[in-house]
């Protein structure tokens, strides 16, 4: 029977509905319509790649494109294996307000061993006490994925499969990389690498971040849609590394170009654009290593884009492209090959030409991935369509 509060309680509870149905109008919104985010609400590190000379190459380079750069990876390890250089420099960079990544090498290329090639044992804990953020972590090793490929100084020198592969990969990256940061003492230690393939297992391997490298002829979108499918779904950092279009002087691309590259990395939400200099013997080629004038006057302009345009960055209405689990295809062309192991098999060409295919249809918005992070573990993709290489398609 309806009692004397009958009238409140009916306004009440049509009130509740009300707001009810309003939160959740907003959430089914937030869910349908996500926000876009942009390059103003988290930082991007613009900077070079000094993997040659000694401090003075340093100095004179920063000086050349001070107020244009906010980060400097130090990667030459005559500089890097030195310490009380290495400390001179870390002070001059900091004092400048520039952010800076320091490189750290196996012992021997030919046979990777410990103790690794670098500072002392106790330098990066004195760097994070003394030098704050501006230290945002080390370089360690270089290109995992591409030797692997490449069969150069391999993790993996041969498997039974692709998933013994894969697993190996990990294990032996894994290791690795605890050795690095067990003998610095510092296992929080931000890890840094760059590669030209097999990104997806750099970061299962341990690696923080991962600078997708731009090089040759080859695809600059599908390597950002590699790089950033891998970091992205696991909760990762990753950024650009342009290198060498030729493996002669004058080793980098032309200044257009570059600029190109650089605005690209940024529309597609780098969280890092690195321009790497270095000449093949690590003689200086021009004044400021491979960099010329020209180049200096790109990275000048490109700041000056980056900080007019506040708002370009990441798009969160992407669709992915999944691939088997753990093909380790090399994807430089459709006869690459997989883990650097076997050749190209029946699915090389399909998947060669779906993923451009894919690119043409969905461009930046299009990112590469795997369903599991490697062998049997599973992995959330949060994407908001799934299309898989055996045709299969998921939307959300």
């Amino acid at each position: 029977m309806w009692g004397k509060n009958t009238r409140r309680n009916i306004t009440v509870f049509s009130a509740l509905l009300l707001v009810f149905g309003l939160l959740l109008t907003l959430i089914g919104t937030t869910l349908l319509i996500k926000e876009q985010p942009n390059a103003g609400d988290y930082p991007v590190y613009v900077g070079i790649d000094v993997a040659y000379g000694d401090e003075a190459a340093v100095y004179k380079l920063v000086d050349a494109v001070q107020g244009s750069i906010n980060l400097i990876v130090l990667g030459s390890l005559n500089l890097t294996t030195d310490t009380t250089k290495l400390t001179r420099v870390c002070n001059y960079l900091y004092e400048k307000n520039i952010n800076f990544i320091i490189f750290v090498a196996y012992q021997n290329e030919s046979q990777p061993g410990y103790p690794p090639q670098g500072p002392d044992p106790g330098f990066f804990q004195m760097a994070v006490e003394q030098w704050g953020n501006k230290f945002l972590g080390a370089y360690v090793f270089d290109e995992a994925g591409g030797k692997q490929m490449d069969l150069s100084h391999e993790p993996v020198p041969e498997a039974a499969n692709f998933s013994g592969a894969a697993q190996e990969f990990v294990n032996t990256l894994d290791n690795a990389l605890t050795e690095v940061t067990d003998y610095y003492g510092t296992p929080n230690l931000k890890l840094f690498t760059s590669d030209y393939a097999l990104y997806w297992f750099d970061y299962v391997g341990g690696y923080d971040t991962v600078f997708g490298e731009f090089a040759g002829n080859h695809s600059r979108q599908l390597a950002i849609a590699l790089c950033r499918g891998a970091a992205e779904t696991q909760n990762k950092d990753w950024g650009t590394m342009i290198t060498w279009k030729y493996l002669q002087p004058p080793f980098l691309e032309d200044a257009g170009q570059l600029y190109d590259d650089m605005v690209l990395a940024y529309q597609n939400g780098a969280k890092y654009i690195v321009v790497f200099n270095s000449p093949a013997n690590f003689t200086a080629s021009t004044e400021y290593g491979t960099l010329t004038p020209e180049h200096i006057k790109t990275i000048k302009k490109f700041w000056n884009y980056m900080n007019a345009c506040p708002h370009v960055g990441k798009d969160y209405e992407k669709t992915a492209y999944v691939l088997p689990r753990d093909y380790g295809f090399g994807f430089r062309g459709p006869d690459d090959r997989i883990w650097g192991l076997w050749g190209p098999d029946a699915l090389s060409l399909i998947i060669w030409n779906d993923a451009n295919s894919l690119l043409k249809t969905y461009g930046t918005r299009l990112d590469t991935v795997y369903e599991t992070k490697y062998d049997n573990v599973p992995i959330q993709l949060p994407y908001d369509k799934l299309i898989f290489w055996n045709g299969t398609t998921i939307s959300k």
